[in-house]
């Protein structure tokens, strides 16, 4: 049977973390491949494309995690206002343990615009399936689409953007705001 190959899995985790916390321009791969203990043969056997490969692979991953956390908590029988709630919650106790934390996928998103295609696609999916599950669990409830889409795409974009100004300040107010701001939102 052959042996799993973890050089993979260690590269996405750490490059992850690296990218969350620095930036992707401001991360090289070579301390990618020294934190992730894998050599560049590694890296480019999994990733051909290079540092914009495992950047996308990083986004989709985390944008995959995030949603099927996110469906599994918009499938329980609770408000969608408390699985907002829950969800502020876990990001500012992130930002709390370590102010570089948040998202995983906004970092390289706001670089990506700029830095690569490849990426910015990945990370628009990555947001894009998060709204996607929040307007499927509203018609799910008697939202009509359009209004459904309309209030998913708001309710992202207030975290989202919380989080920008919550890891800039060092604190975690702005998401707490942007709690009370997506249950208003949600409540219309």
């Amino acid at each position: 049977m052959p042996r799993p190959d973890r050089s993979r899995a260690a590269l996405i985790e750490t490059a992850g973390t690296l990218f969350r916390r620095q930036g992707y321009a401001a991360t090289g791969l070579n301390q990618i491949l020294d934190e992730a203990g894998v050599k560049a043969g590694s890296l480019y056997h999994h990733f051909p494309g290079g540092k914009q490969e495992l950047a996308a692979a990083v986004v989709e991953v985390a944008g995959a995690q995030i949603e099927g956390v996110l469906r599994a908590a918009l499938a329980r029988d609770v408000p969608v206002t408390a699985v907002v709630d829950r969800w502020v919650d876990l990001l500012a106790a992130g930002l709390t343990a370590d102010y570089r934390d948040g998202c995983p996928v906004e970092p390289i998103a706001t670089e990506s615009v700029h830095a690569s295609e490849l990426v910015r696609r990945a990370a628009a999916g990555a947001f894009g399936s998060w709204c996607a599950a929040i307007s499927e669990r509203l018609r799910a409830d008697g939202w009509d689409r359009e209004r459904a889409d309309e209030t998913a795409l708001a309710v992202i974009s207030v975290i989202e953007g919380a989080l920008v100004l919550s890891r800039t300040n060092g604190n975690a107010a702005a998401l707490k705001s942007a709690g009370t701001a997506a249950r208003a939102v949600l409540r219309r």
